[in-house]
């Protein structure tokens, strides 16, 4: 059990560290494309908005809250 949390706690940096960078692509106004896919701002923004929400959750498991 106390494996899973040191995980959950790598994790959520991770996730939290992903959802800035979304936020910091989408508040620069950059469009881009991977593999052929157009990544508008609008993907940006919800994609940081869920990595963020991932983030607190295992936040709050990984630090005994939740």
């Amino acid at each position: 059990m106390r494996l899973l949390k040191e995980i959950a706690k790598f994790a959520c940096g991770a996730e939290a560290l992903h959802a800035y960078h979304h936020a910091q692509l989408w508040y620069s106004g950059e469009e881009s494309t991977m593999f052929g896919l157009l990544l508008s701002l609008t993907l940006k923004i919800w994609v940081a908005v869920i990595n963020a929400v991932i983030s607190v959750i295992l936040g709050l498991y990984a630090w005994g809250t939740f």
